[in-house]
This record gives C-alpha cells, structure tokens and sequence, in this order.
C-alpha cells in the first residue's frame, strides 16, 4: 500500500509540471493599467553540476506589460544561464519545424537565471501553434541544454 501511494505522488507530481500554459492578468500599481502574463514549466528538470544540484525546472513567460511592453523570457530555477552583450543566442524548435535562433538579452539586474528573447513577436506566433516547444542555450560549466516544454493547448495570446 505504501508503494502505491509513493507511485501515485510521483505521478501526480511529473503531471503538475506538464499542464501546458497558466494564464495571469494585474494592474500595475504605477500605471493603474492592465498587465498579462502566461508562463509554462518545463516538463524535464536540467542535471546540473555542484552547487545547482536538484530540482531546476525551465520557463517560459509571455508578458505584456504597460511600463516593459511585450517580453518573452526564458528562466531556469538555479545556475547560469550565459549571455553578455556580444554572444547571447537560444535556439527554439517549435513541434517538427526546424530549430530557430533567438538572439537575447540579460536582465537589468544582471542575474544570471533569466533571458529575455529579442523579437518577441515572432516567437508568439510559433508559440500560438504548438504543442511541443524545445529551448536550448548555453549554461556556465554544464554545455548546452535543452528545456521540454509540452503545450496541449498553444499558447492563446492575447488571451481571450
């Protein structure tokens, strides 16, 4: 009885992170205007070396916001994602199609887990009709791996 509990919770906790888009609207206190958000966890967890050992989920965040504009970031839980000013690129694979480069950008506060991709716009459309999405990028001392993010539904943006 034991096992199939233990069973049942593994099961339960591989299908939380395969539940394609969650969707979130606020108002931005600055602005008083609206502010969206869609975000999607990768279904496979990054093995990375000493001290990013564990769990390390992948996302995917679609934002629109009235301060930023329109973003697509792509996240990792711990480790370094690498891009400086001259060499940040992510290759993406929307379903069968074939793998596309995205040239990026770091964040304003110079950490390390987070990406933003340049041309936005482009990624959304592919986004809009897939089901399966494959991010790639270069991490600090663990080469180059690739996120799996499964998409059911694609990406309803703007949402209705």
């Amino acid at each position: 009885m034991k096992r199939l509990g233990i069973a049942l919770l593994a099961a339960a906790c591989s299908m939380a992170h395969a539940v394609g888009w969650n969707y979130e609207a606020s108002t931005d206190k600055m602005t008083g205007k609206k502010s969206a958000e869609a975000q999607t966890v990768s279904d496979n967890s990054l093995n990375f070396d000493f001290p990013y050992k564990g769990t390390n989920r992948g996302y995917i965040t679609v934002r629109q916001h009235p301060q930023y504009g329109l973003d697509v970031l792509i996240s990792i839980d711990k480790g370094q994602m690498l891009c400086s000013s001259y060499d940040c690129k992510v290759t993406v694979k929307f379903d069968d199609a074939p793998p596309v480069r995205f040239s990026g950008n770091g964040p304003s506060d110079h950490s390390s887990q987070t990406i933003f991709l340049q041309g936005a716009a482009k990624f959304i459309a592919s986004a809009k009709k897939a089901q399966k999405i494959l991010v790639q990028f270069n991490a600090y001392q663990n080469g180059s791996p690739v996120l799996e993010f499964s998409t059911p539904q694609p990406l309803d943006w703007p949402r209705k």
